[in-house]
């Protein structure tokens, strides 16, 4: 035989538990017999003069069943464990020179971890989940809808459609203390799938903030008549700052004051009121020419248009930020680790989330997130707000011009995350 054969490690049935066992080389009645992690030795038998055994083949075999155990249990991407597990063998430098490569343990780990799950099936239509993936920590139903011809899963239980139901804002892209309570995998974002995904899920409510998505905003419009759609104010420069870009401006923006004050006034309208913004144009329009013209023209097209200035204006409004969604987003994505989850560890990363949104539920219920568990604006959040609310008063009682108000509004308007 081969020097690479002369170890064999099997798993035998002996007095009804499994063991493991090392045989030598082929033909040799030698055995050694441990237990299943190969950290006692059960019996042994002798070797044939000249049999080659490796070792260390019973150490290779327990740090092996440790990656495959933690692979198994453990949702952190496979390389961060061997790549602890590794770290770890360091504590014994004895034994370290001996510990299997990446390459050596990487197909029995990723094996590992795919059997943590079941295959997704050829077809979504036949996708079958277990109680286990429907129900959350509490014991509660989890999963509300469930259509596979229409291909849209809807997770919730009734405590949350409920805090749901009882609040005056609901925010599709989040606002203030993130608490996710209704979570919707879908392979679509048209204006059926939103329908069925309003039907099923969500009661009628007075307030929507979420981001210009027309598709969303004009559903929701459709089944919700007497709700207000409010977009973020972020999103909506944003846009603006895009077009910018795309119209060759980037430069002019970053080193003409001139330009770059008159776009910022332009996204300052959004502070004006709602009736006023189309005559709060037409004043900053004047003596414009060339690009920025054009920029103004697409202002006009896009979102002038008596039907859309309500979207964007936060004439009066208090939260025109999303830093907790963000936030919340940016833990999320931490946890998983890796973009694309497989189905199944995606199911498990919100039913995990889910259990935090039950204890913080429980909480509020209780009373117990007063004080320094309660969120809290910064500093120059509030001196914001209040400089805005100042300016306002001082248009409204015609203290201040409109350009006045533009010009002094434009400096809380956000710089472009890319031009």
């Amino acid at each position: 035989m081969d020097a690479e054969m002369d170890s064999i490690i099997t798993i035998t049935g002996v007095n009804e538990k499994y063991t493991m066992k090392q045989e030598g080389t082929r033909g040799c009645p030698g055995k050694l017999y441990t237990n299943l992690d190969a950290t006692q030795v059960m019996r042994t038998g002798e070797h044939a003069e000249g049999c080659r055994v490796d070792a260390n083949a019973f150490y290779h075999q327990q740090q092996l069943n440790e990656l495959k155990r933690l692979v198994a249990g453990d949702l952190r991407p496979v390389l961060e464990i061997y790549d602890e597990l590794a770290s770890n063998a360091s504590t014994s430098l004895a034994t370290a020179a001996h510990f299997q490569t990446w390459e050596q343990d990487r197909n029995t780990m990723y094996y590992s971890r795919s059997k943590r799950y079941p295959r997704l099936p050829a077809r979504r239509q036949d996708l079958r989940l277990t109680a286990e993936q429907t129900t959350t920590k509490s014991g509660a139903q989890f999963l509300m809808y469930h259509s596979p011809t229409n291909n849209i899963l809807i997770f919730a239980n009734e405590a949350g459609v409920r805090l749901l139901a009882q609040s005056n804002c609901w925010c599709g892209d989040g606002t203030r203390k993130l608490l996710p309570v209704v979570y919707c995998l879908t392979v679509r974002k048209d204006l059926p799938t939103y329908s069925r995904i309003f039907k099923y899920s969500i009661p009628k409510r007075k307030n929507l903030a979420s981001k210009l998505i027309w598709p969303l905003i004009t559903t929701f419009q459709g089944n919700f008549p007497n709700t207000r759609v409010q977009g973020w104010f972020f999103h909506f420069c944003q846009d603006v700052l895009r077009q910018v870009g795309r119209l060759g401006l980037r430069t002019d923006y970053m080193n003409n004051q001139e330009v770059r004050k008159k776009v910022k006034m332009l996204m300052a309208l959004a502070f004006f009121p709602v009736h006023l913004v189309p005559a709060g144009f037409e004043i900053i329009n004047v003596g414009t020419s060339g690009q920025l013209e054009a920029l103004f023209q697409y202002f006009q097209q896009e979102w002038l248009p008596a039907t859309k200035i309500k979207l964007w204006n936060v004439h009066g409004v208090s939260e025109r930020i999303n830093n907790h969604l963000d936030g919340w987003h940016s833990r999320m994505s931490k946890r998983a680790r890796k973009h694309h989850l497989r189905f199944y560890l995606f199911l498990q990363l919100i039913l995990d989330e889910q259990g935090k949104t039950e204890t913080v539920m429980r909480q509020i219920d209780d009373g117990y997130t007063h004080g320094k568990g309660s969120v809290r604006r910064s500093a120059a959040y509030g001196v914001q707000q209040r400089r805005v609310a100042a300016l306002t008063a001082k248009l409204v009682h015609n203290e201040i011009t409109v350009e006045h108000f533009l010009s002094a509004i434009s400096y809380h308007t956000p710089e472009p995350l890319r031009l």
